[in-house]
């Protein structure tokens, strides 16, 4: 009877999908498993128990599934971003951005019946009104002299000087329209804080006051454009986090999409105007609709009816349609179309205004934003708004040789729009005289038999990789750049993408297929000397693994090159990926703790940079920290936690610092028995990892459990279990397949890195845990970590199905680098 020794020494195929489980003949079946469940397939070749998670805050309403989504300047200063319903909350250095605590309070900042507790300190004609149809306060400057203002202030006093406050608040008006702030140490003064220009949307701004009382002031400049602009929702944020209003609702989290530029990100999302997050501080941010400049636009009006503006110039003017044929699907002016530009031409220069309210079908009003020519009259020659709520506005959006590029909205699905080169906002298709230069702003409708609505946008350094409903296109040109004058796009695959934001990693996209199952690798092959574009399926060897479909994606690049993706059952997928060494790797990660009478739900992924902040616990400038969402049941409450994973184990970590139970927090002080703040985890029961040793389960009682023994460095969360499971045997019969051969599997020699615990065996059911604790180990001290070969004997049956499970949910790292198993088979039974 022939004895067998094997050597498992990769196991970076990850889990392979069932329907390979007898392809003993395929090239990557000896380095695939059954289950990999919490582990991450290293591209060494072996496998890691995945890091745990860090416990940071809960989100600002654990009733609504929030999102994340990253906000990078630089490798040094990056933030995650907190979505929620009409909220947006920031964490920078592993930690929420917060505001301390002051017993200053705004007084009637909401308006919703008067404007008392606010003072007038208005100038020349200017004043300031209840507007009580909409519950805000007005700044009116009467007139467009320097002296004209609309200046509302509020005195607030404060025993909490000289710390930081955050202020809240909302400006109205048309895009582009905008006041000032500023804070003083007396009335009308800006000494606390200098005026800054806030435009129409929401803001948070920080200052130091240094006196009580100080002055908020808000004011509105005559001669700015003479317009009445309006304030609501102020509030100061008092031992919170910091956090802006936004105008999206839960529904529409998941396609708020778009792309930063420096401290600049623009959002997208259908049904909203555009917006834009601007930051100024880790504590100062500003989201504001984007006003678009002169553009872009429908084709020419083609049809008999004309356009009549009341003035060349100014605010509030009519602009009169001769009939409603050729508007709005002959409609006329709908109340949507506030906020849509117009364009008119008298003989043979556009101006353009912005639309501010209805009168009728027939009749705008509008503020020009560039002058009409003079004494204007009725003509056929304009052009409406390409973006409005009637249309509908982009969903996504890219840059790319130094234009915006943003694409898809409801009536134009299939279409793209360019900006002018370096100038974003401006969307002038032409000099106004209808000559167009190459800088110049165009659009693009990408041309096919089918409906193909863009789902996405990815720039290379050469290419911009367009996802769309039906296929994967490149727009082109015959010179260097894309223009106005030398454009065409080409369809490169025809699998079709889902909404979902691809990621880059090198000169390749990953993307999520229309069906949410597959991901794959849009990119170049080479046929001789031509380059043929190709999307190969990544999850092709394990697409089980993505049942239900794939939510949202991101891809960490340091340390493992690792792509994250939520399911839509909460798992947790990821990746590794080095397409340059062949290594695709996919496990699934499930986290500790349950959501009713399930698994704990991840709902959302992001990843940054990571930093060596003030309170962190440990430096991550050498790593991406992959950030979560997470949603389980606590105390019979449903709880969402903002949570990132934490560092890798490596050779040379003090034992103490190992990070493996998830919503984790850390107590390092004097020994202590008592362990406090753990009140995100009240009712639940955690792991402990004291001092670098395993301590017995303890429950939260009162935020707080009490250790057997005192420690100094105490790790605790909730466990999770990591699991392995080999596939069938595949060598060992010189008499052919060892498939279906009766073997029996006696012993294992195990290679580890930097473990504590290995509990293996044939089956769930009869798993053998191993000590490595020797002799020579000082008992009152924590078991070194292990690193080196272990040979155990292995409870094996004869079986003709033999495997190795390896599994536990102690807290403390694992790598398997190699699997030596040494076997008995009949080779004819």
């Amino acid at each position: 009877m022939p004895r067998v020794q094997d050597l498992k020494a990769s196991f970076n195929a990850g889990e392979l999908h069932p329907r390979l489980a007898a392809r003993l003949d395929f090239a990557k079946y000896p380095a695939g498993l059954e289950t990999c469940e919490n582990l991450i397939p290293l591209s060494e070749g072996g496998i890691m128990r995945r890091s745990g998670t860090r416990y940071v805050a809960e989100e600002k309403s654990s009733a609504v599934r929030g999102r994340l989504k990253r906000f990078q300047f630089s490798v040094t200063q990056a933030y995650i971003l907190e979505l929620g319903n009409t909220i947006m909350r920031f964490y920078r250095n592993q930690a929420q951005i917060a505001v301390a605590n002051t017993n200053a309070i705004i007084t009637n900042g909401t308006f919703t019946s008067n404007i008392t507790g606010w003072d007038n300190r208005s100038t020349g004609l200017g004043s300031i009104a209840h507007d009580l149809m909409n519950g805000r306060l007005s700044l009116i400057p009467g007139g467009t002299g320097a002296a004209d203002i609309g200046w509302a202030e509020q005195a607030v006093t404060t025993a909490n000087t000289n710390i930081e406050h955050v202020i809240k608040f909302r400006v109205i008006g048309a895009p582009s329209d905008k006041i000032e702030f500023q804070v003083g140490t007396a009335s009308v003064g800006a000494q606390t804080l200098a005026k800054v220009e806030k435009e129409v949307g929401y803001h948070c701004v920080a200052f130091t006051p240094t006196t009580s009382p100080f002055y908020i002031q808000f004011r509105n400049l005559g001669s700015f454009r003479n317009k009445t602009v309006q304030i609501d929702d102020v509030s100061l944020i008092a031992n919170a986090a910091v956090e802006i209003d936004t105008p999206w609702l839960e529904a529409d989290l998941y396609q708020v999409e778009g792309p930063q530029s420096a401290d600049t990100f623009y959002l997208f999302r259908d049904g909203y105007s555009t917006r834009k997050l601007l930051r100024f501080g880790h504590t100062t941010w500003s989201l504001v609709e984007v006003a678009w400049e002169d553009g872009p636009y429908l084709d020419e009006n083609v049809t008999t009816t004309t356009l009549l503006p009341s003035a060349a110039t100014g605010l509030g003017i009519n602009l009169t349609l001769s009939s409603i044929v050729g508007v709005n699907k002959n409609q006329g002016w709908l109340s949507t179309d506030i906020g849509r530009l117009v364009r008119y031409k008298k003989t043979t220069t556009w101006g353009y205004a912005i639309i501010v309210s209805i009168t009728s079908t027939t009749v705008a009003v509008a503020d020009v934003r560039r002058d009409f020519e003079a004494a204007p009259t009725a003509v056929n020659t304009w052009k409406l708004g390409a973006w409005s709520r009637t249309t509908g506005y982009p969903q996504i959006a890219g840059f790319f040789q130094q234009r915006l590029y943003a694409a898809a909205n409801n009536d134009q699905p299939q279409t793209l729009w360019a900006s002018q080169t370096a100038d974003f906002e401006n969307m002038e298709p032409d000099n106004a005289a209808d000559v167009v230069a190459a800088n110049h702003a165009f659009d693009l409708t990408l041309s096919a038999n089918d409906v193909n609505a863009i789902r996405w946008l990815s720039s290379g350094e050469d290419k911009l990789a367009i996802g769309t409903a039906g296929g994967e296109w490149v727009p082109r040109s015959d010179g260097a750049a894309i223009t106005p004058l030398d454009k065409a796009a080409n369809r490169q695959t025809v699998y079709g993408c889902a909404q979902i934001q691809p990621v880059r990693v090198g000169i390749v996209v990953l993307f999520v297929q229309r069906a949410k199952r597959r991901i794959r690798e849009l990119g170049l092959a080479y046929q001789g000397f031509v380059a043929i574009a190709q999307a190969p399926d990544m999850t092709r060897l394990a697409w089980h693994i993505t049942r239900g479909g794939i939510v949202e994606m991101d891809f960490a690049q340091e340390q493992d090159s690792l792509v994250w993706a939520v399911r839509n059952d909460g798992q947790l997928l990821s990746m590794t990926y080095r397409r340059d060494e062949d290594v695709v790797g996919l496990g699934r990660h499930i986290l500790g703790g349950s959501f009713s009478a399930g698994n704990a739900v991840v709902e959302s992924v992001a990843v940054i940079p990571g930093n060596n902040g003030s309170g962190q616990i440990q430096d991550s400038t050498n790593r991406d920290e992959v950030w979560l969402i997470v949603k389980r049941t606590i105390n019979g409450s449903t709880k969402r936690y903002i949570e990132f994973l934490e560092r890798d184990f490596e050779t040379g970590d003090a034992q103490q610092d190992a990070y493996y139970a998830d919503a984790i927090i850390t107590y390092n002080g004097a020994p202590a028995t008592v362990i406090t703040n753990l009140g995100h985890l009240e009712g639940q029961t955690g792991k402990v990892w004291a001092d670098g040793a395993i301590q017995a389960d303890k429950t939260v009682v009162g935020a707080q459990i009490t250790l057997d023994n005192a420690a100094s460095v105490v790790q605790f969360g909730l466990g999770y279990t990591h699991k392995f499971k080999t596939l069938k045997i595949s060598i060992g019969n010189p008499a052919g397949t060892p498939l279906g051969k009766i073997k029996r599997m006696y012993g294992l020699t195990f290679a580890l890195l930097n473990s504590h615990t290995l509990k293996f065996g044939p089956d769930d059911a009869n798993l053998t845990t191993k000590d490595f604790r020797a002799v020579s180990d000082p008992m009152d001290a924590a078991a070194p970590l292990f690193t080196g070969e272990q040979f155990v004997e292995f409870p094996g049956n004869w079986t003709r199905d033999s495997r190795i499970i390896v599994e536990s949910s102690d807290p403390v790292p694992f790598t398997l680098l190699a699997l030596a198993p040494e076997i008995d088979i009949n080779p004819l039974k």
